[in-house]
């Protein structure tokens, strides 16, 4: 028997230790079955492209397939839209392009159903284009379990492709309006603005307004077509409430302060908009305080039949002194109160010595005004008053010139 002599081993790590002892391992190559695809899907931390790999006959020259965008799945979880066919898009464009010309070609004044129709038809190009059709596979239906309860909000397709074909839409909707022969009703203008809101183009919405509010009418029966002159601060030209303010929120989704400006000149700040708000919310009340002395006087008088206290003149002039003064008293009280409320004001006040029939007159567009202070500024309130810039100068600048204070010292936080 052989004597076997000892050494000691230098102390060595686990790892190395099972390196120099632990069995060969060996790189396996993975195949992967060719007529497998893989499928996206979007995940709050990755985003994975789909991907297909080469078929096995290769050499095979492919057929020609349509050029297809498709908007990769944002970093913030929304939504991923599906491929646009950029054939399809264009043959929709053509189609919206043929529908305009046969609308501006005919003789004589289109009528109000023909000019919704071509707007109806753009809107259903719209839609197509902006909010195509999410994928139903049941993987992206497991996918969407977790956030079910959340929806996630659909952005916009950023891609050349959707975007060339959004503005060139949006100039046949706007070249719609603008041929002289064609009458803007309500229901037409209701229409355009829910396009352009479609397609998140509000640089037209102040144009259409305008026209709107100005253009001529055409004389029906008259050929040639004749046209007359329109007030445009007949309250029958102003422009809804709804309207304005969808109009207006689609310019603030997209950051464009120059269009929310001009979008406030052409509908809150107009003559129009501010009597049909007296006609629909005052003329009412003024009309009741107007009769109010000669139904306070009959009332005085059947009253002063009913004592014997005094001579009947004199207990029908008491009388008539104190109803009219009870419904003079309460009727101050009530428009103080009205005129001067400011719970709903943020961050645009009135400016000291504005009148109170001003500022409950102006009171939407204050508000509107106040809606794009609050979207171009900070978020949190304890900054409020540090925002600069050149966009921010411009905007205090436009309020101060209409009566207002952005951002009043007194009524900021922590500076009461």
């Amino acid at each position: 028997m052989r004597s076997r002599i000892l050494r000691t081993e230098a102390p060595v790590c686990q790892l190395c230790s099972f390196i120099s002892t632990g069995p060969s391992i060996r790189a396996r190559p993975l195949r992967i079955p060719t007529s497998q695809k893989f499928r996206p899907f979007s995940s709050s931390q990755k985003a994975f492209a789909t991907r297909q790999s080469t078929p096995p006959n290769s050499d095979l020259k492919p057929h020609p397939t349509s050029v297809k965008v498709s908007t990769p799945a944002q970093p913030d979880g929304s939504k991923i839209s599906t491929p646009i066919d950029a054939r399809v898009v264009e043959s929709d464009l053509n189609k919206a392009a043929s529908l305009r010309d046969d609308l501006i070609t005919k003789d004589g004044i289109p009528s109000d159903n023909e000019t919704e129709a071509v707007l109806d038809a753009y809107q259903k190009i719209a839609n197509d284009l902006m909010n195509p059709h999410e994928d139903a596979s049941s993987t992206s239906a497991i996918l969407s379990i977790k956030t079910a309860a959340k929806p996630r909000p659909i952005t916009r397709p950023y891609s050349p492709i959707v975007d060339g074909a959004s503005r060139r839409l949006s100039d046949l909707a706007l070249s719609v309006l603008q041929h002289p022969p064609i009458f803007i009703t309500p229901s037409i203008l209701r229409r355009y603005v829910n396009l352009q809101a479609t397609l998140r183009r509000p640089e037209t919405l102040p144009t259409a307004f305008h026209l709107y509010s100005t253009k001529p009418a055409p004389v029906e029966g008259s050929s040639p077509v004749k046209y007359k002159e329109v007030n445009p601060d007949k309250s029958a030209n102003s422009i809804e409430a709804k309207l304005a303010d969808l109009a207006l929120q689609t310019a603030i989704e997209n950051k464009n302060l120059g269009t929310a400006m001009d979008i406030v000149d052409t509908t809150y700040d107009t003559k129009a908009f501010r009597r049909t708000k007296f006609i629909r919310r005052a003329l009412l009340p003024v009309t009741g305080l107007a009769l109010a002395p000669a139904a306070a006087y009959a009332v005085a008088t059947q009253l002063s039949l009913y004592q014997t206290t005094m001579d009947p003149t004199v207990a029908t002039n008491v009388a008539f002194v104190g109803i009219l003064g009870y419904i003079g008293f309460t009727t101050v009280v009530g428009v103080v109160a009205v005129t001067t409320a400011n719970d709903q004001m943020e961050r645009v006040t009135w400016a000291t010595g504005m009148p109170l029939r001003e500022r409950w007159i102006r009171e939407e567009e204050r508000a509107a005004i106040d809606k794009i202070a609050m979207a171009w500024g900070f978020r949190q309130i304890w900054r409020r008053g540090e925002e600069e810039g050149e966009e921010w100068e411009a905007l205090r600048e436009w309020v101060a010139r209409r009566g207002m204070i952005l951002d009043r010292t007194e009524l900021m936080e922590g500076m009461e």
